[in-house]
């Protein structure tokens, strides 16, 4: 049996793509061989540029990225099938059998995979958002028994208001209120949509210093008192090996208007957009799975924007209910409170601990497995 666990993961946004990255890593450092592959390299090149042009008309138009959720679509359409036959021969040749499916989309592959290995399959499939989000939604559509034969795990139970798992960011323990540094981090998720762009002027009003999330050198403002602006290499795509072959996170800097901006590799999360947000006193933006995986890791409380669609609305109920949380217009009308954000960051700080890391668990399992085997 090829114990390689295989991270299966997606770019069409960072929170298919940067949990999996983590949990690779915690996997290796547990000792445990793991491999991550990305969606989009089974893609032919003129689709991967459908999606990057549809990412930057979400960036321009929220309205038109919450309409795109509700039109059906079937990845299968996107494939390269000489890419996924390259991939079956690899995987057969290497006896995959242990997998770990962030997004929807990699079922139908997996499927096709599972008719012709010849090999007993394990896979979970993670769900990192608290209802499916739109690659699992559209897979049921296509095929309602789609979990048949597969492990679903899911990191949250909002009918239960529970936290079922959570992912481990790295070894920096979170810093307690009194130890950051007051400022507020505003951005967009991955792609850099919602309504966060509106906010930085009530927010300075407030009296908060901010540190924005920039999604192209258009978006770096003029130099104002306290503002500073970073920025993922927006010329990095996530389907990208680097020199040594390895799945990597994005590129990352402070960057400003008036010069050339440089992005060095990030070799650790913490290295990204994620060590200013343990910094900081909260994250403003709207409530997707990696944001919910950020602000617990991290224990930096949210104040959510309006959600990207059904999944994320339930995401920012739960965080709400837990005291995580607390809605945009909710904190506006207290104006601005910092005293609320205390209490949201001392019920995270509370919470250290209190969830089991998913890897870690899948690690444990995956010893007893090889234990009766």
């Amino acid at each position: 049996m090829n114990n390689t666990v295989t991270v299966l993961c997606s770019g069409f946004g960072l929170g298919f793509y940067v949990p999996g990255l983590l949990i690779a890593r915690r996997l290796k450092a547990l000792g445990i061989k793991a491999e991550i592959e990305v969606f989009e390299t089974l893609m032919s090149d003129s689709k991967k540029k459908l999606t990057d042009d549809s990412r930057k008309a979400y960036q321009k138009n929220f309205a038109v990225a919450l309409t795109s959720q509700k039109i059906p679509a079937d990845i299968r359409s996107s494939l390269d099938s000489s890419a996924v036959e390259g991939l079956f021969q690899q995987w057969r040749q290497e006896e995959r059998q242990h997998f770990i499916v962030l997004s929807g989309h990699w079922v139908h592959v997996m499927d096709r995979y599972r008719e012709t290995a010849g090999l007993p399959m394990y896979a979970d499939l993670l769900y990192i958002d608290a209802d499916l989000s739109p690659s699992w939604k559209n897979l049921r559509r296509l095929n309602p028994g789609y979990a048949e034969g597969y492990h679903e795990v899911s990191m949250y139970d909002p009918e239960k208001r529970e936290i079922l798992c959570s992912i481990d960011a790295g070894p920096l323990e979170a810093l307690p209120a009194t130890a950051r540094n007051g400022r507020l981090v505003v951005h967009g998720g991955g792609w850099g949509i919602g309504t966060f762009r509106e906010k930085f002027d009530a927010l300075e009003s407030a009296g908060y210093e901010l540190d924005i999330a920039a999604y192209s050198t258009e978006e770096i403002g003029e130099a104002i008192h306290g503002r500073r602006y970073y920025m993922n290499d927006p010329e990095w795509p996530t389907w990208l090996r680097d020199s040594s072959g390895q799945y990597t996170f994005p590129p990352f800097a402070e960057v400003t208007g008036n010069q050339a901006n440089h992005f060095p590799p990030c070799r650790h999360y913490q290295e990204g957009m994620y060590g200013v947000i343990r910094q900081a006193s909260a994250v403003i933006s709207k409530p997707g799975g990696g944001a919910l995986i950020d602000s617990l890791a991290s224990g930096t409380p949210l104040v959510l924007l309006d959600p990207f669609g059904p999944h994320e609305k339930i995401n920012s109920d739960l965080w709400v209910e837990l005291g995580y949380g607390i809605r945009y217009g909710e904190w506006a009308g207290t104006g601005f409170d910092r005293e609320e954000l205390l209490k949201l960051s001392d019920n995270l700080q509370a919470a250290r601990g209190r969830y089991p890391d998913y890897a870690a668990s899948y690690a444990e399992q995956l010893s007893a497995a090889e234990g009766r085997s």
